[in-house]
């Protein structure tokens, strides 16, 4: 009986997502104070009501905009705030890929596992010091001259390290670095080669938020490796100049010409 019990619940909609009083007739009514305020609540610090909103939403006072308005103010200056927010930019650029990443040793034999949580790091101290203690507007992401970097790091960028810890640096004067797209936690996603095509497609789908189509069904899409002889660069403009591939790769591939010097894992050439 317990298992059958377990069993529904655990398929419910109603144990999974966070459910709404529902008519069933498709009509449009008005949220109650207790849905505004989980709404608030779950948008702002991910997790459920405290008990000021809940005294707000029993005493039908989240239906003033003003009132409403001064909570998520208020919300927005509790620490909860902040670390819901670095689960946002985890999930949007993919961070957590970064404790499972395994370089090629023949390629990079100097690698070392530690580093990987030093870039992850590096992007959630950069995001958090821009948007909130400066509290710069989200497009600063992309062309703030700062970072924060461990020696190791700093090492592996190419920069004299100024101590021995994890450390705020001013890049106004580091031609190669700058924002989100220098940092090595976003250019590891082209993998060990720095494909064009995997990085080009993040920028379009995961910054600029466009699509596009997928590749018809039979074409080889294995990813062409670098030649002697041969750069990213010429080998992407191959496939744009292709009748099969060009119109829709002209679409992604220039985006990522930028960023042809940085190798796999984020080192500057």
């Amino acid at each position: 009986a317990v298992e059958l019990i377990i069993e529904a619940m655990i398929q419910s909609p109603r144990f999974v997502y966070r459910m709404e009083s529902q008519k069933g007739d498709g009509s449009l009514w008005p949220a109650d104070g207790y849905e505004i305020a989980s709404r608030i609540s779950y948008i702002v610090w991910g997790g459920p009501p405290d008990r000021e909103l809940m005294k707000l939403a029993e005493a039908g006072e989240l239906q003033d905009r003003d009132r409403v308005k001064s909570q998520v103010e208020r919300m927005l200056g509790d620490p909860r705030a902040i670390e819901h927010s670095r689960r946002f930019i985890t999930d949007w650029l993919h961070l957590d890929r970064l404790r499972n990443l395994r370089p090629n040793r023949d390629k990079f034999p100097k690698w070392n596992p530690a580093l990987a949580e030093d870039m992850r790091d590096e992007t959630l101290l950069f995001f958090e010091d821009v948007c909130w203690k400066q509290q710069r507007p989200l497009s600063d992401l992309m062309n703030a001259q700062v970072s924060f970097l461990t020696p190791r790091l700093a090492r592996h960028y190419d920069i004299m390290a100024e101590n021995e810890r994890q450390s705020r640096y001013d890049l106004t004067k580091v031609a190669a670095r700058g924002g989100l797209l220098t940092q090595a936690s976003v250019l590891t996603i082209g993998g060990d080669d720095a494909s064009m095509v995997t990085r080009g497609l993040f920028v379009l789908h995961d910054l600029l938020r466009g699509t596009v189509k997928d590749p018809p069904p039979g074409l080889d899409v294995t990813p062409v490796p670098p030649k002697p002889g041969m750069s990213h660069r010429s080998i992407a403009e191959s496939r744009i100049g292709n009748m099969s591939c060009g119109g829709c790769h002209i679409k992604f591939e220039p985006l990522a010409f930028g960023l042809e010097k940085y190798d796999g894992l984020g080192a500057y050439h």
